[in-house]
């Protein structure tokens, strides 16, 4: 049986600890899915430049390493440029480095193509996810704030809850638009032998 009968289920499901966590506001998801994606392609030419094959499987030792040096660097880069980013959510941009997704790029089956594509969704689905949470819970849009931390319901969103209620709705919205056809399956579409992973 698929583990993932698309690729937006597969991205929520690889992606999902900085997609729940990482999307406090637009800024914070921003900065953290720009140093996914960087991290990413970094890892992807690494892995192309590896004799693999030499390697056996300490290979994936070596991209865990780097990975994670590379977002620990993101780490004490926000700390210098982004102070408000490193205070509240420095933990998901060291998470950056053990999510699945970081890695994805690395396996040889995986296309440059599908790799670019996942890397879309994840980009689009934190910044979504990040705009709702800002708008009914606990941040501001454009300089405006909308509701106040504690302001009961919509307060709730501000927490990791939040973000897993509006990434579900999110992946309804997207499950219900694909069986009545309104959107199609194919720009979702696995790679071939993708499904069996």
């Amino acid at each position: 049986m698929d583990r993932f009968n698309n690729m937006f289920e597969q991205v929520l499901i690889l992606g999902i600890l900085i997609l729940l966590g990482g999307s406090r506001n637009l800024q914070t998801a921003v900065y953290l899915a720009a140093s996914l994606i960087i991290i990413s392609l970094i890892l992807r030419g690494f892995s192309s430049l590896l004799n693999r094959d030499k390697l056996a499987g300490a290979h994936w030792v070596l991209f865990l390493a780097l990975g994670i040096s590379l977002s620990y660097s993101a780490y004490l880069i926000s700390a210098v440029m982004y102070p408000e980013i490193y205070q509240y959510s420095g933990m998901y941009i060291l998470l950056i480095g053990v999510t699945p997704l970081t890695y994805y790029g690395c396996k040889t089956e995986v296309s440059m193509g599908g790799l670019w594509k996942r890397l879309n969704i994840f980009f689009i689905s934190i910044v979504l996810v990040s705009f709702f949470r800002e708008l009914l819970g606990f941040g501001s849009v454009l300089g405006r704030s909308f509701f106040e931390v504690g302001f009961a319901p919509l307060g709730s969103f501000e927490g990791t809850p939040g973000a897993f209620i509006i990434l579900g709705t999110l992946w309804l919205i997207v499950r219900k638009l694909l069986s009545v056809n309104i959107i199609s399956d194919t720009i979702f579409e696995l790679e071939e032998g993708a499904q069996s992973e």
